[in-house]
C-alpha cells in the first residue's frame, strides 16, 4: 500500500513538474514576444524620428535660400532709391513682391509640432526651435502688411507713382513705406544667421 502511494505521489510530482515547464515555456514565449514586439516599435519610433528630423533639414534650407534672395534683391532697390534721391532725383519707390506667394515661407512650425516630431527633441533645443520659428513667423506677418501697404497706398498711384513728392522731397507716408522696407531687410539679415545655428543643431541629432 504504501509502495503504491509512493507510486502516485512520484507520478504526481512527474505531471506538476511537466506542468510547471510548460507555464514556464509559455511565460518565455509570451516575454519574447512582449520583447520583440517592444523591440520592433522601438526600431519603427526610432527611423520615424530620424526621418522627421531629416526632413527639418530642407526647411531651413528653403528660409535661408527665400532670405538671400529678399535680403539681394530688396537692397539692390534701395541703394537705387537712395543713390538717385541723394542726387537730387525723384526716383519711384523701391517694392518688393514674393515671387508665386502672398508671403515668405511660414507655418512650418506648426506642421512639425502636428507630425509629433517635436516630442523627439531635447527640451532646449525644442525651446530655441519653438522661438526661432516664432520669430520667422512674426517676420512673415511685418511682410504681409507691407504687401498690404503696397496694395492699398501704393498701386493705386499708378505706374508713374504721381503725388509721392511735395515741395520738400518725398512724403511722410511713402517714406514710413520705404522705412518699412528697410526695417524688413534688417530683421531677415538677423534671423538668417539664427536659421544656419538651427539647422546645425538639428542635423547634429542625426
Amino acid at each position: 500500500m504504501m509502495s503504491g502511494f509512493r507510486e502516485q505521489l512520484a507520478q504526481r510530482r512527474e505531471l506538476i513538474g511537466k506542468f510547471v515547464f510548460e507555464i514556464v515555456i509559455i511565460v518565455i514565449g509570451v516575454t519574447a514576444a512582449f520583447a520583440l514586439e517592444a523591440a520592433r516599435q522601438e526600431r519603427d519610433a526610432t527611423a520615424y524620428r530620424s526621418s522627421m528630423i531629416a526632413a527639418m533639414v530642407p526647411t531651413f534650407d528653403d528660409m535661408q535660400r527665400h532670405n538671400r534672395i529678399f535680403i539681394s534683391k530688396s537692397e539692390a532697390k534701395i541703394e537705387a532709391f537712395d543713390r538717385d534721391l541723394a542726387a537730387g532725383k525723384q526716383p519711384l519707390l523701391p517694392i518688393y513682391r514674393e515671387g508665386g506667394a502672398e508671403r515668405p515661407p511660414m507655418r512650418a512650425w506648426d506642421g512639425i509640432v502636428a507630425s509629433g516630431v517635436s516630442k523627439a527633441l531635447p527640451p532646449d533645443l525644442y525651446f530655441q526651435l519653438s522661438q526661432f520659428y516664432n520669430r520667422q513667423e512674426s517676420l512673415g506677418e511685418r511682410y504681409v502688411r507691407y504687401a498690404d501697404m503696397t496694395e492699398r497706398d501704393i498701386y493705386p498711384l499708378g505706374s508713374d507713382q504721381k503725388g509721392i513728392y511735395g515741395p520738400t522731397g518725398l512724403k511722410p507716408q511713402y517714406a514710413a513705406y520705404v522705412d518699412r522696407l528697410r526695417d524688413l531687410v534688417a530683421a531677415t539679415k538677423k534671423i538668417d544667421p539664427q536659421a544656419r545655428e538651427m539647422k546645425a543643431k538639428v542635423q547634429a541629432l542625426r
